[in-house]
């Protein structure tokens, strides 16, 4: 094991006794996604020199051997993510280990080392923290008025507000910052989505892509309507480098919200209709909730009211079950407002009424059904996945706007299932659309998804010295019943090579990309799991230079696999990346000996 600033590592303490024994270890490591390159530092009792504070305590900053270990790998530091944070680049640790009072340079060194065990073995901390990041530092993100401008011709092409928000800080100290895009009619959230110091950096620091999360707050009571013929048809606006025509004053717009938050304990500053509303935001009853102190005009692309209707099934009991036909809102919308975008100019809105007579009417697809439920294919104007060649991506690659989860199956497909007693096949599946969408709108991302590859991923892994396991499920056993999974089901999953090989009974993503990109999102749990549970054991501590050793040949694997499945329809095949290169396939449940 290395120690830090050329101090040799020393041996592994236990702290504690019987269950409440810890490992007096902490490892730091700095992942290079672009080229595999791994550093480690494993910091034990004896392996660091601490610096002393005014207090007349020590401790040991942890940002230096971060910054240390990314030269060592490679990364540009304003790349660096910790797992924990995906969505905060450039986040270095703050903190250190500070040692007990008693810690003192004089002490004999068997002290010395038993409070350094000590510190290192405190619970809140976590024992192995892994940063990853690139080799090249993005570009600046530009001048601030010009991404407002941006921001502001994209929510009038989405048809939504932009948001500009100040509040009090939450640490109680000053005011933040947050901007986001949101729903015209919805309540003022009960909490900011970020906590930045001045609008300026809040406008570098939050692209669109972050921005769209405050399109999926839940909110049951938005009001729904259809979008106008007009706002259907769309108009251009240079969403890619211009920003919006005529520009915005971005100071002016700052210190009129700052002297209305001063005055009344926040503001907003509200992009509609193509026109700046500013309004006070003044304490709710609620403790540390907010609401405007008057509402901006009406959104000039609403047309009429999309019309609700109260569940026959709950609306007249009074502590009814979980209903699945309106989803617990116990009203139930009829209608529905797609739109598919890709944040960079392109967006296609469509109204989803149930009365549409300019489209053919649905079929149904026969199939021998023991729960008496009849399965109808819509047409193509109800099928989201139809739009995806529009943006030159898979109908897989079609997700929720804020990137998080896929397009289900049956939106993209256009399946609606009604039950034994008879109903409109339309009318069911606009209403299940209602009912699981704030305002019956439903805002689908056609980026594709973010993140690595899986050959980026699978170096990664690699160079953690770590396995993974692709699981793929053919589905080719039910092709012509479209309301059960079609194509190929997949995961991945970031192992212990030293763990059983086992298939996952349950793949749940509908396209490979998508397995990597929620691997990778979820990869600080994958993590830790992996991190010895005997306190005896030490955690590895592995170092990879750029390009050594074989790497993984994903696709040979991959086409491997995906043949091995086609012989198997309906179960699930897995096949394990070693971090030797090699790799293993298996068809073994876990639940087998």
């Amino acid at each position: 094991m290395n120690g830090v600033d050329k101090v040799p590592a020393g041996s592994l303490h236990v702290v504690g006794v019987g269950v409440d024994r810890r490992r007096a270890q902490r490892v730091f490591t700095v992942a290079n996604l672009d080229t595999g390159q791994v550093a480690s530092t494993s910091l034990v009792p004896g392996s660091f020199t601490p610096l002393p504070t005014p207090g007349g305590t020590w401790w040991l900053p942890y940002a230096p051997i971060v910054t240390d270990l990314a030269q060592r790998a490679g990364v540009a530091a304003a790349t660096l993510r910790d797992p924990d944070f995906p969505d905060e680049p450039g986040r270095l640790p703050s903190s250190g280990l500070t040692l007990p009072r008693q810690w003192q340079p004089g002490v004999p060194e068997r002290d010395r080392l038993r409070w350094e065990a000590v510190a290192l073995a405190e619970r809140p901390a976590v024992p192995w923290l892994v940063l990853i990041g690139r080799s090249v530092e993005p570009p600046p993100p530009g001048d601030p008025g010009r991404l407002l401008g941006r921001l502001c011709a994209l929510a009038d092409q989405l048809h939504v507000d932009l948001v500009l928000e100040v509040r009090p800080s939450s640490i109680g100290r000053g005011l933040s910052w947050d901007v986001r895009f949101e729903h015209a009619g919805g309540a003022v959230p009960d909490y900011q989505h970020r906590w930045i110091a001045d609008l300026p950096t809040a406008l570098s620091t939050i692209p669109a892509e972050r921005a769209v999360t405050g399109l999926t707050v839940a909110n049951p009571l938005l009001p729904a309507h259809y979008l106008t013929e007009a706002a259907l048809t769309g108009r251009a606006v240079p969403v890619g480098l211009d920003g919006h025509p005529g520009g915005h004053d971005l100071d002016q717009v700052e210190r009129r919200m700052i002297a209305d938050a001063e005055q009344h304990g926040g503001a907003q500053a509200i992009w509609r209709n193509r026109h700046w509303w500013h309004t006070s935001l003044r304490p709710a009853d609620t403790p540390g909730t907010f609401v405007r102190g008057w509402e901006p005009p009406a959104p000039k692309h609403w047309g009429e009211a999309i019309p609700a209707h109260p569940c026959t099934r709950c609306a007249d009991r009074p502590d009814p079950p979980y209903c699945l036909d309106c989803y617990g809102t116990r009203q139930v919308r009829r209608g529905a407002v797609l739109t598919v975008t890709d944040l960079r100019g392109r967006t296609v809105h469509r109204n989803w009424r149930p009365d549409d007579t300019n489209q053919p009417p649905p079929t149904p697809v026969p199939a021998d059904r023991p729960s008496g439920t009849t399965v109808w294919q819509l047409p193509d104007h109800y099928q989201i996945g139809t739009l995806a060649a529009q943006f030159g991506v898979e109908p897989t690659d079609l997700t929720d706007i804020d990137g998080e989860h896929s397009i289900d199956q049956h939106l993209r497909n256009g399946v609606s299932q009604v039950p034994h007693g008879g109903g409109d096949p339309v009318g069911a599946y606009l209403g299940e659309v209602g009912a699981t969408h704030d305002g019956a709108r439903i805002m689908v991302l056609a980026n594709g998804w973010p993140g690595p590859t899986l050959d980026e991923l699978a170096a990664l892994v690699r160079g953690l010295g770590l396995a993974l396991d692709i699981t793929v499920i053919d589905h080719r056993n039910t092709i012509g019943r479209p309301e059960l999974s079609q194509g190929h089901s997949w995961s991945v999953r970031v192992v212990d090579p030293a763990t059983r090989l086992a298939v996952d009974p349950v793949p749940t993503s509908a396209a490979l990309p998508e397995a990597v990109a929620l691997c990778y999102r979820y990869l600080h749990g994958a993590l830790r799991a992996t991190i010895p549970t005997d306190p005896t054991t030490p955690i590895p501590v592995p170092q990879q230079p750029a390009a050594a050793g074989t790497l993984p040949d994903t696709t040979t694997c991959i086409t491997q696999v995906r043949r091995h499945a086609a012989t198997r329809p309906g179960r699930p095949v897995t096949v394990r990346l070693h971090p030797d290169g090699t790799h293993t396939r298996t068809t073994d449940h876990p639940r087998k000996g």
